[in-house]
């Protein structure tokens, strides 16, 4: 019965991989709609993983990276999401914060100064541990002591693009006047957030986070703690760091993309050590069904194509959230 039953296992994995074969011809030459077209539901927070390729190098790895970013941040602005979020296992786009500011931050205007222009990223790094005692740190609550965990989310806020006003040459009380306004309208206009993250981001924040709490308890112990030998910081304790000033909240759509050139039949997806706190009612989309028709093209892609992230916001349009109801 053995022989019988194996025999039985390879013809289903035989007609799976047919079927996974078909759906790569004919799954992915669906035309998703425009960006702005009109969703039932347009996610607020986005997150992008991106898995490097190990075949590559580090710089074209980097590249792939800063691009994605850079063409997603501009199609979150057109679709209305206003907070991004990017991951990398390794850290890459962390050390490359600057760069992406530089590419992020909306083009100066005509006949504006760098020192002078209002739009720009303001950055905002993870809280680093105090050298010595007298520093000043910031406390988890208002009636500790503690310094804050280290987080590893930086987080870069990202101006408007400036409108396009008409050139004007009179005198400069008239260029100033313009530049106010211009600047009014910027204020009305969303801008976009953008999180930082990497590996030290996920489980290590998490181990940091419950440790540093657990100091506070014993450092300052209240009655209710006092009576119990044993206690354990609560979950809106955890949340309330994990997802706070220095943290991220949760996403409501995460796009896990690899760095091209993929297998036409791609392993089932990894999130290869996103923060499990953030992510635990997240909808995930992740292409299982590369077109066989657009994988020689491809290969000489550097970043993640429109097409797929039309794709992934059709797909959340379309999802029933039940949030564990």
């Amino acid at each position: 019965m053995s022989w019988l039953a194996s025999v039985a296992l390879a013809i289903l994995h035989a007609l799976y991989r047919l079927v996974l074969v078909y759906k790569s011809f004919f799954f992915s030459d669906k035309e998703p709609l425009p960006i702005q077209a009109q969703r039932s539901k347009v996610p607020s927070h986005l997150a992008l993983a991106l898995v490097s390729n190990p075949e590559a190098g580090d710089e074209v790895n980097e590249q792939y990276m800063l691009a994605s970013v850079e063409k997603v941040a501009g199609w979150c602005r057109t679709a209305g999401i206003r907070r991004l979020t990017v991951y990398d296992r390794e850290g890459v786009l962390a050390k490359s914060s600057l760069e992406l500011r530089k590419r992020l931050a909306p083009p100066l205007q005509a006949g504006e100064d760098e020192e002078e222009s209002p739009a720009e990223c303001d950055v905002q790094y993870p809280p680093t541990p105090p050298p010595s005692d007298d520093a000043e740190s910031r406390p988890l609550s208002p009636h500790s002591g503690s310094a804050a965990p280290r987080l590893h989310a930086i987080t870069l806020r990202i101006p408007p693009n400036p409108p396009k006003a008409k050139r004007r040459l009179s005198v400069s009380r008239s260029s100033i006047k313009r530049r106010r306004v211009s600047h009014a309208e910027k204020l009305e206009e969303p801008r976009l957030t953008l999180h930082i993250l990497s590996y030290q981001s996920g489980k290590p924040a998490i181990a940091a986070t419950a440790n540093a709490l657990l100091r506070e308890i014993r450092q300052n112990p209240s009655p209710k703690t006092a009576q119990c030998s044993m206690t354990l910081p609560s979950l809106q304790e955890l949340n309330a760091i994990l997802e706070g000033e220095h943290g991220f909240p949760s996403p409501d759509l995460m796009i896990v993309h690899r760095k091209p050139p993929v297998p036409q039949l791609r392993p089932p997806v990894e999130l290869d050590g996103f923060p499990p706190w953030q992510s635990r009612l997240t909808e995930i989309y992740w292409n299982a069904y590369p077109s066989a028709w657009r994988n020689t093209a491809d290969e000489n892609s550097i970043s993640i194509d429109e097409v797929e992230f039309r794709r992934a916001l059709d797909e959340f349009a379309s999802a029933e959230m039940r949030l564990g109801k």
